[in-house]
């Protein structure tokens, strides 16, 4: 008895280390995401009850624990509108999450106050091909030649025109931004409260995104030059990423209530209602006309990618997913997200997006509905229409108002592109040496 219990006290001293190693080997990552990301669907018991379809977001998390099982995750969802807060909250008190999930006008913010990890170094490790992105959106959180963080998805923008409106006009659709004023004239009828085109600059980012940035982008003009160093918009030709906004009101093309308070829902509720031939919206506009105005592609409406001096292109948006500096396993981190980002039909079942990968979006993106925005995804002109920046709120905030004030003739657009560079200056990088 003596001799058993002396091997088995021996045997506790030999494996005790792997026990204690193999209980170190055990890694949590936390992740902080908006709303319902990875959450587990309320009233579901088994995770092999959620949903018919295997790639959920939270079977992802059961997936992925299941095939590494040293690992597990730690969910922290936030409500959409209070993200941003409390991930700067979160960062600053060097408490983020090691997988944080970023709205790409916010990452360049984290990226400046050096709140996110490089990523190469880990990128490289794992041999993720990151040729697989968009390059318009994989540049979203380069700064410096190094990343920061890497796509989810976006949603670009075309132009919806009424087939009903244009064919009682004998008019056929636009294929270039040129075309859009004559279109626009021929179609207004104020008599009957019809307008050629319905616009919004109600809020900051419908108007730097879906509006001034669309029309400078396909046309190649800028507002502050590539790396965020200097304004641009007062320089040369780039003026008429203004110009073009007002001279367009200036034909009575545009409901001047709709241009200047509106905050999105006027341009389908207009459009819907056959009181505007033309608007600009993403993809997800096609759910609002079908459902509220019983209006369906291609028998009521069409839409177009606007061809410019450069070429057609898009202001793009999304989410990112980035390493929080505060990681301690930025290598685990980075392997997850290559895990949903570098296949094709996960990424594809992860978002309701657009994906950020041609893979993912020709498994989600079908029909010829899609064609216009493909043909987006794949220009060079389709990228943030403003570097990402700290700034960027304010810059974009700004864009507004001044272009506001040139279409109600306070100003003239050349006096609103040097009133913007100069109320920006302070938010410009400073040049390196």
């Amino acid at each position: 008895m003596r001799k058993l219990t002396l091997l088995f006290a021996l045997a506790l001293l030999v494996f005790a280390p792997m026990l204690v190693s193999a209980q170190s080997d055990q890694i949590t990552l936390t992740i902080m995401a908006p709303d319902n990301t990875f959450a587990k669907p309320e009233g579901t018991a088994e995770a092999s009850d959620v949903g018919s379809s295997k790639e959920t977001q939270y079977q992802m998390l059961q997936d992925y624990t299941a095939a590494h099982p040293n690992i597990t995750f730690d969910v922290h969802n936030v409500p959409f509108a209070n993200l941003d807060s409390t991930e700067l909250a979160a960062l600053e008190a060097n408490q983020g999450a090691d997988i944080l999930d970023v709205n790409s006008v916010t990452v360049g913010s984290f990226i400046d106050r050096g709140y996110l990890a490089p990523m190469d170094d880990l990128i490289k490790k794992n041999g993720l091909d990151t040729s697989i992105f968009y390059p318009g959106m994989l540049s979203s959180a380069v700064f410096q030649n190094q990343t920061y963080g890497l796509p989810i998805d976006t949603g670009t923008r075309v132009l919806y025109y009424n087939k009903k409106l244009f064919a009682a006009a004998g008019l056929q659709p636009p294929t270039t931004w040129d075309q859009i004023p004559d279109l626009a004239k021929k179609l207004t009828d104020t008599s009957k409260g019809v307008y050629g085109f319905v616009a919004t600059s109600g809020e900051k980012w419908l108007w730097l995104y879906e509006h001034a940035g669309m029309y400078a982008l396909a046309n190649g003009y800028s507002f502050v030059n590539a790396d965020d160093t200097q304004c641009t918009l007062n320089q040369g030709d780039n003026v008429q990423a203004i110009q073009f906004w007002v001279d367009l009101y200036k034909e009575g093309v545009m409901s001047q209530d709709a241009l200047l308070t509106g905050t999105g829902p006027e341009r389908e509720q207009a459009f819907g209602n056959n009181k505007a031939a033309m608007y600009l919206g993403g993809f997800w506009s096609a759910d609002t006309l079908k459902s509220q105005y019983n209006m369906n592609y291609p028998d009521d409406y069409g839409i177009v990618a606007l061809k410019g001096k450069d070429g057609v292109g898009s202001a793009t948006g999304g989410w990112i997913l980035s390493i929080s500096k505060n990681s301690q396993h930025p290598q685990e981190a980075l392997d997850f997200i290559a895990w949903i980002l570098g296949d094709s039909q996960r990424l594809a079942d992860f978002t309701g997006l657009m994906p950020a990968t041609s893979g993912a979006s020709a498994l989600t993106l079908k029909g010829d509905f899609y064609q216009p925005f493909k043909d987006l995804l794949n220009s060079p002109n389709t990228r943030h229409p403003i570097p990402l920046n700290p700034g960027l709120p304010e810059q974009a905030e700004t864009l507004r108002t001044v272009t506001q004030a040139a279409i109600l003739g306070q100003m003239t657009a050349q006096q609103a592109a040097d009133s913007f560079c100069d109320q920006i200056k302070d938010t410009l990088r400073t040049p390196s040496s």
